[in-house]
């Protein structure tokens, strides 16, 4: 649904979860398992050390709090937005020589507000935020910034391993969790976020980025409601990023420095699952046509529920049948 005034479009209010499936975490306690044949490996190295004890801890705390989030639809089922944003993190992390464990994985939250934060290890991006990004460069940027907090340790409150921590009514979501860094995690994640992308496949294409950040802060007076973040951080701003920029920025007219709300990502409201847009490409923009961070018209393609047609029936089979065939002539065996 969107509102409309002055000629502008100026909000636009998404439903979703109309079919939403549970997780499988909370069913671990009434599904019933057939065991196998148990295999005895206490002569192996299964204990674990402090440090492994530790690590297991805080990520059945980060496992809580995502069943959670999913659980009441503020989080996207994995799909194939998140197999990208973890393609992008192996790519970080590759040229880095970052090994990092337990393994870091990305998820998707629904709203539209622009923010991003980690649960533990797992880096998770609002909708919004992937829709508005013009680049995999500025993507890369994003995911940097997140890297950098799991890099530099910044943990999760381990207390939500436990599952009382977790029984809240729906409504208190956005008042019991928050995963917002203080200030000074916020600048040596930026640091460290730097470090990372000067030695990534996109040192050379941080320009873009650069750009996104400095039209963001030019326009947040505009967009207060867009770049107020629920669960997390704001989108961070990276000063370093300034000297990758483009001296002329005007010099490609073509140059798209944002896109508007619902550029990447679709939703599809029955199930909750996230795909991103295969559409054609459009060819020259006009300036007017670019709409940084904007609303534009909703335009669902419909198609009808169960669109596989039957197949034809044969002839042979549709011919009824005469009842004398096949019947034994008189006096014959």
């Amino acid at each position: 649904m969107c509102s409309r005034a002055n000629g502008c479009l100026r909000s636009c209010t998404g439903l979703w979860g109309y079919n939403v499936g549970h997780s499988s975490q909370e069913q671990e306690l009434s599904k019933i398992l057939v065991e196998t044949p148990v295999q005895d490996d206490t002569k192996t190295a299964n204990d674990l050390s402090p440090i492994q004890a530790q690590r297991s801890w805080d990520r059945q705390a980060e496992d809580n709090v995502v069943d959670r989030l999913e659980r009441i639809g503020l989080m996207a089922p994995r799909g194939e937005v998140d197999k990208v944003l973890e393609t992008v993190v192996n790519n970080l992390e590759v040229t880095n020589n970052i090994d990092v464990d337990p393994e870091v994985r990305c998820r998707v939250m629904m709203t539209s507000t622009l923010e991003s934060f980690t649960v533990g290890h797992t880096v998770v991006l609002s909708r919004g935020l992937i829709d508005v990004l013009p680049d995999e460069a500025s993507l890369a940027t994003m995911i940097a910034h997140e890297l950098g907090h799991v890099v530099l340790g910044h943990r999760l409150d381990s207390s939500y391993a436990f599952f009382d921590q977790l029984l809240i009514d729906d409504k208190e979501t956005f008042r019991h969790f928050g995963f917002a860094r203080t200030p000074d995690e916020e600048r040596a994640a930026n640091t460290r976020a730097m470090q990372i992308l000067n030695n990534s496949p996109y040192k050379n294409q941080l320009g873009n980025a650069g750009l996104f950040l400095a039209a963001l802060t030019t326009r947040e007076k505009e967009i207060p409601n867009l770049i107020s973040p629920h669960l997390g951080d704001r989108v961070p701003v990276i000063g370093d990023l300034r000297s990758s920029m483009p001296v002329d920025q005007k010099q490609n007219p073509q140059a798209i420095v944002a896109l508007p709300i619902g550029g990447r990502v679709k939703l599809d409201s029955w199930n909750d699952k996230l795909d991103l847009i295969k559409s054609k490409p459009v060819g020259t923009v006009a300036e007017r046509e670019k709409m940084p961070f904007e609303v534009t018209p909703f335009m669902p393609y419909l198609m009808r529920y169960g669109t596989e047609t039957s197949k034809p029936i044969a002839a042979s089979a549709a011919a009824p049948s005469d009842p004398k065939t096949g019947e034994a002539a008189p006096g014959k065996p």
